[in-house]
């Protein structure tokens, strides 16, 4: 179903009309081309850096694997791009000269990252200086169309350290996930009758008592999303990615239509349920639209897997472990059909639904979109203030690599001839130790900022697809929940007067018809009573999704989220200020005379 061609407007319809998805397909074209964020609703121009030329000068060469190795020691997310103070560490660990070194940063790139491309050009220039050959842009395309790129010798042990600190950077500490269950999908074909029964480690009678635990956000499950890599054929190239749980095993490789696959099963097993959108896709994405919809991957894993209902489901399981999700598909039977039809309220949570829970969402449903509307003006915000901090550790890095540059070329005696002057040697070993701390202080900003886009602008971006995912509630749900309880009700009436009129009369043959008739009113009394059924558990559903998910989620997170902000801010300034005053004590002794 996903591997024929869609319209920007196509939805997904499911085969009785019921169960369908609302929101936009997300294989189609995206509406977000012109946006840093998929879901920004402020275009940022400012923050999208223009690819550079040396990026396409290797061709179709031979990336040796030192270079892959090297690449993989610093981009530990697989974003597709580092930092150049991550380039210049790479670069130290080959004992090249700080002039080479400088020449080398500034002939691949004048932005503050370089993607993977830029960032082999300058391991191939690495070794030219190493082999004392010149370093030009010239040479390595000539060795590129000979596919003969040059393999410069890198201190691996150095490389091992840098990765170790790139990963403790990246990557916070995986808290302890729910105790995960092996179970079958209680949609699947011969699994439907075990949905109300009381399953190994916890209780499922009542879908209105699944509230979260006390500390629930403790134990919140963590998903990570990487980039594997492309695949597939020249022309029809697709990216794939790693999906890791930290809770389920060993990780596993999806393209972006199984996570659409996953989201249009949920979304119609659960359309009265919050659920998060998926990033969009688009025809020649850039790297910076790829790194924005790995984020996005990841924040719609989370959710789901956190979701007190919607974390049980069987297809999410096997997303999340099945090696190869394809043949599972291919396989298995799945089913479409929405929750309602497997479970149902009793009376206890039935009385226990307010009556005034109309009034409740409509007084949600006017101040969704204001609030959609400022918490996508502060992820913009947001973001681009941490981009502006981690163009500064880049500019930072770039001082460092012109004052080692510059005191490397200094020789004992100063200009005038003065071999032994104390105020040459004093002011230039001042300049290093400058140079020393700034470096230093460039990594500190730099691993501050990778925090920062990586964790905090993250949840705050949560809380924004949280209110996005509660606007797409109240679409499906205005699209959805209408039934035929009312129209069917006029159709037993009026088959029932005309079951009278035949009983009444009693003309030939009347017993079949009205045995006919009969048949007819008892289905339509049943459906009747599946539709009022189904009406009680669309309310339930909704209070249960606006008393537990919604309010814990928007209250509790940012709580998290906020406190998490400021305390690493604090430290990251102390660290800061530790820097300038050792700064400080290093230059107090230069010389003025």
């Amino acid at each position: 179903m996903f591997n024929v061609a869609r319209s920007p407007t196509a939805r997904y319809e499911s085969l009785n009309g019921l169960g369908a998805s609302f929101v936009a397909d997300p294989l189609a074209t995206s509406v977000y081309d012109n946006e840093v964020d998929p879901w920004s609703g402020v275009a940022t121009p400012e923050l999208v850096e223009p690819s550079s030329g040396v990026s396409t000068i290797l061709g179709n060469a031979q990336i040796p694997p030192l270079y892959a190795q090297a690449w993989n020691t610093v981009d530990a997310l697989g974003s597709g791009s580092v930092s150049i103070n991550s380039l210049q560490r790479v670069i130290s660990t080959a004992n090249i000269p700080a002039t080479s070194t400088e020449q080398i940063v500034n002939l691949v790139t004048s932005k503050s990252k370089v993607n993977k491309s830029e960032f082999y050009v300058a391991l191939a220039l690495v070794a030219l200086s190493q082999q004392g050959k010149d370093v030009t842009i010239e040479n390595v395309v000539s060795l590129a169309k000979d596919n003969q790129l040059p393999i410069p010798e890198l201190d691996t042990s150095a490389l091992n350290t840098i990765a170790a600190s790139t990963v403790k950077s990246t990557f916070p500490p995986p808290r302890p996930g729910p105790v995960y269950n092996n179970e079958p999908d209680p949609w699947t074909a011969g699994s439907r009758g075990a949905w109300d029964t009381t399953r190994a480690g916890h209780a499922t009678a009542s879908i209105l008592n699944s509230g979260l635990p006390p500390q629930w956000w403790k134990g919140l499950e963590q998903i990570n999303v990487t980039l594997y890599g492309q695949q597939g054929p020249f022309f029809n190239r697709y990216m794939v990615y790693s999906v890791h749980s930290f809770s389920r095993g060993a990780a596993v490789h999806r393209r972006y239509s199984e996570f659409a696959f996953l989201w249009d099963v949920l979304v119609r097993r659960y359309p009265f349920r919050i659920l998060p959108q998926l990033p969009p896709k688009r025809i020649g994405p850039d790297e910076s639209f790829i790194e924005q919809r790995r984020k996005g991957l990841i924040r719609f894993l989370n959710f789901v897997v956190n979701h007190p209902v919607i974390k049980d489901d069987g297809v999410l399981a096997v997303f999340l472990s099945e090696p190869d999700f394809e043949a599972w598909k291919r396989r298995t039977p799945i089913s479409y059909d929405e929750e309602s039809t497997a479970k149902r309220v009793d009376r206890m949570d039935e009385m226990s639904i307010p009556s005034n829970l109309e009034e409740k969402l409509a007084t949600t449903r006017q101040r969704i979109g204001m609030l959609i509307e400022q918490w996508t003006r502060i992820c913009v915000i947001t973001e681009r203030v941490v981009k502006r901090r981690e163009a500064a550790a880049s500019d930072i890095a770039r001082t460092t690599l012109s004052l080692n540059a510059l005191t490397e070329g200094s020789g004992a005696s100063d200009v005038w001839g003065l071999p032994t002057s104390q105020l040459a040697i004093g002011v230039r070993l001042g300049v290093e130790n400058v140079s020393g701390h700034l470096n230093t202080l460039a990594d500190t900003i730099e691993q501050r900022s990778r925090v920062a886009i990586n964790n905090n602008v993250e949840a705050l971006k949560m809380q924004r697809d949280l209110y996005v995912a509660v606007r797409d509630l109240f679409s499906r749900h205005d699209k959805y929940a209408p039934d035929n309880a009312d129209r069917l009700r006029k159709r037993v009436e009026t088959q029932s007067q005309k079951l009278e009129n035949v009983k009444a009369a009693q003309a030939n043959g009347w017993e079949a018809e009205a045995e006919k008739l009969t048949s007819s009113i008892e289905k339509d009394r049943a459906a009747i009573v599946a539709c009022l059924a189904r009406r009680v558990f669309i309310r339930s559903c909704l209070w249960h999704e606006f008393r537990v998910v919604y309010h814990n989620r928007e209250h509790a997170l940012l709580s998290l989220a906020i406190q998490t902000w400021a305390a690493q801010e604090r430290d990251f300034n102390e660290g800061t200020l530790r820097i300038w005053n050792a700064m400080v004590d290093s230059v107090q002794n230069m010389p003025y005379e």
